[in-house]
């Protein structure tokens, strides 16, 4: 009796040692896969990083371009209404020129008929 039960206990002894050994192979496969996938997510977010980075160069150069192009066009309206302003002022100086000149005539015009007579 004593020896089939020892039989019996190195049956399932050796049954254990199966699927321990399966279960170690088992646990390498998945060890793999997980490596595996872990590389692909690596180079996937690093493809991502890449992609990124190119897209946001691109869109700072146009912007950089669109910051020219309305600095141009703002110093252009500037040139335009600094010329329009100096003008003004130009012709509001003639204008009072002109009045003075109207006004020292007309305070003087009973002396201005001696001298000219």
């Amino acid at each position: 009796m004593e020896t089939e039960r020892i039989a019996k206990l190195e049956t399932q002894v050796e049954v254990i040692k199966e699927d321990v050994a399966e279960l170690k192979n088992d646990i390498k496969e998945l060890h793999s896969r997980v490596t595996t996938q872990t590389r692909e997510i690596v180079d996937k977010m690093d493809d991502m990083q890449t992609r990124l980075e190119h897209r946001m160069i691109a869109q700072a150069e146009v912007s950089a371009a669109q910051h020219k192009a309305i600095q141009e066009s703002l110093s252009v309206e500037v040139d335009k209404v600094s010329k329009r302003v100096t003008d003004l002022e130009r012709w509001k100086w003639y204008v009072i020129g002109a009045a003075a000149t109207i006004g020292y005539l007309v305070a003087n015009i009973a002396q201005l008929t001696k001298f000219f007579q």
